[in-house]
């Protein structure tokens, strides 16, 4: 419905609102009443219900059609929406991957250096010394495997968010709770792989679903939007984190002691942790 069909009806309600004191002799809208309609004859009645019929008929028609016009345009909306998140993650996976080929380029061309300047060395030292003595100080085989795994964990745990807080339900729907949580919060990224962290055991109702996703850049855009959670009925209580190392962790949870503690000595303050420390403010208001 248009402005010129708004405004047409309008006009006709209150033409009809107009005629209709007129024939009570009234006014102000007010001085209508049950008494004063009894005055006007039967015909004019008549007359005035035939017409209220149908620009009620009328009216209940054009708000059918708003309301299909609305419902339309919010679904618009949220599909530019998506369209414009599906976008960012585009950008974002493109300036990975010419990262990455930059990482690759250069790579490769300070190995090929590397190999060519240790070449001319060995070629030098062969000139001078008969026989090289093994380095007996060289890196183990199993010490190397464990550096190359400690690494591969270490870029996992970049590209993975901790989701806390989610009921426990059946296995075949944690890709569908993982799905909900996202929406939530107004993302849809790419998802590699999905898990849940530890053991059940009696008395827990949740456990931490660990998301692998695309890139660090994607995981740094999810927790961006974490904060709408907040604001959500049905997951208030749900919180997205990032994937802490052993290190992280250990030092997380003595902050968090820290504060409780806090909490407990200085009660009349407000009490919180930013920037990997614990602060107080003063939350008592200067008379």
């Amino acid at each position: 419905m248009d402005d010129k069909e708004c405004d047409d009806m309008i006009l006709k309600a209150a033409g009809w609102l107009s005629k209709a004191m007129e024939q009570l002799n009234c006014s102000a809208p007010i001085e209508v009443t049950s008494t004063v309609c009894k005055k006007p004859l039967k015909d004019d009645l008549v007359i005035l219900m035939s017409e209220a019929f149908h620009l009620v008929r009328f009216q209940n028609e054009k708000l059918k059609q708003l309301k299909t016009t609305l419902s339309a345009t919010k679904n618009k909306l949220i599909e530019s929406q998506q369209s414009v998140i599906s976008l960012q993650e585009q950008v974002i996976d493109c300036k990975d991957k010419q990262l990455q080929a930059v990482q690759t380029t250069v790579k490769s061309t300070v190995e090929d250096s590397v190999k060519e300047q240790f070449k001319s060395y060995s070629d030098a030292v062969q000139e001078n010394v008969m026989v090289c003595k093994p380095d007996s100080d060289s890196l183990p085989v199993g010490k190397l495997k464990d550096v190359v795994r400690e690494v591969a964990h270490e870029e996992d745990r970049l590209r993975s968010v901790i989701i806390f807080g989610v009921p426990e339900r059946e296995p075949a729907n944690l890709a569908k709770r993982v799905e909900e949580v996202f929406n939530e919060m107004m993302v849809r990224p790419s998802i590699r792989e999905i898990s849940i962290v530890g053991k059940q055991s009696a008395g827990t109702s949740s456990r931490p679903i660990k998301v692998k996703l695309s890139s660090p850049s994607i995981v740094k855009a999810v927790l961006g939007q974490a904060k709408l959670l907040r604001n959500s009925d049905k997951l208030k209580s749900v919180f997205v984190k990032p994937d802490l190392s052993i290190e992280e962790r250990t030092k997380r949870r003595q902050l968090v002691q820290d504060l409780k503690q806090r909490r407990i000595s200085e009660p009349d303050k407000r009490h919180y942790i930013r920037g990997g420390a614990v602060h107080s403010e003063d939350t008592k208001s200067k008379k």
